[in-house]
């Protein structure tokens, strides 16, 4: 396992709630200490978290609970495109569709690690890894397209079908137009392991030693960065309002056009951060902890 892989690796079928972690902060706990590598929120009464072991947990509004997996296989991401349609993705290949209130094990004859998903609707997706893997989901199934490069992609983000990016190590940048992949100009060769557009000509992209790149004016370009931490994901609310998460329990807000760092309830690297439909944030990471912050 390479890189972000390397990064994510370093009992009671129901995590109770913990007392707040600092002033603002509320721990859940999964069973089994399990690490945490994804969170999704498909709807106001809907939330999931895909873990490391092939587990998955449904959130009740005050409970995680256990959810039946078709894997052991460890999971890295999940991407939903509605409460009823869903992916998970994960080590050597795993691929998971949700459906019909289940999850089930897609074929897709790949033994490379899977990062990362995005689901642009219920019958279109995209999911990238090792080895440079580039999948598009239409049709109800899975193909593989070329990458212009050899390479470890971490992550994907489309702003509309016919304009997508991917990340992933020694800064490498891809772009896609609708018709194929190619490669972009970047600023670093850093490994980079986070990836988000707030808006279609705005972009951010984030990676080991607190790096982070904005994407303005058709180029990408270094930014500032508070922290020398490997920082891992991110998660945007609106076009002026993001987090990032990383190693150490570092936690990164964008305020007033500059990143912050911002106190953390844990001191373990964080590998996921998003928001629900309540506007709460949360994050979770190493040791199956979770964290919301009204």
């Amino acid at each position: 396992m390479a890189a972000l892989a390397c990064l994510l690796a370093c009992g009671q079928e129901q995590a109770q709630p913990a007392k707040a972690a600092g002033n603002s902060w509320q721990r859940f706990n999964l069973p089994q200490y399990d690490s945490i590598y994804s969170l999704a929120f498909p709807s106001s009464g809907q939330a999931w978290a895909a873990c490391e072991h092939g587990k998955l947990f449904t959130f009740n509004g005050s409970l995680w609970a256990a959810a039946e997996s078709p894997t052991g296989s460890m999971l890295f991401d999940l991407a939903f495109a509605g409460p009823g349609t869903g992916f998970a993705a994960g080590a050597a290949g795993t691929i998971l569709t949700y459906a019909n209130g289940r999850w089930a094990q897609y074929e897709t004859g790949i033994d490379w690690d899977i990062m990362d998903l995005f689901a642009l609707n219920q019958g279109e997706a995209w999911a990238v890894g090792e080895n440079s893997i580039i999948l598009h989901y239409a049709n109800h199934e899975w193909k593989e397209h070329q990458a212009p490069v050899v390479g470890y992609l971490t992550r994907t983000f489309f702003t509309g079908p016919d304009n997508g990016w991917a990340v992933g190590n020694n800064g490498l940048i891809l772009h896609y137009d609708g018709s194929r992949w190619s490669q972009a100009a970047s600023p670093t060769t850093a490994n980079l392991y986070g990836l988000s557009f707030p808006a279609a000509d705005s972009g951010w992209a984030v990676g080991a030693f607190g790096t982070i790149l904005r994407y303005a004016d058709g180029q990408w370009q270094l930014s500032g960065s508070p922290v020398e931490s490997h920082l891992l994901a991110m998660h945007w609310a609106s076009p002026d309002r993001g987090w990032i998460v990383g190693a150490s329990g570092v936690i990164l807000e964008y305020q007033n056009g500059d990143w912050q760092k911002i106190d953390s309830p844990c001191k373990k690297s964080l590998y996921a951060v998003s928001v629900d439909g309540n506007g709460s944030l949360w994050v979770a990471g190493k040791g199956g902890k979770i964290f919301k912050r009204q």
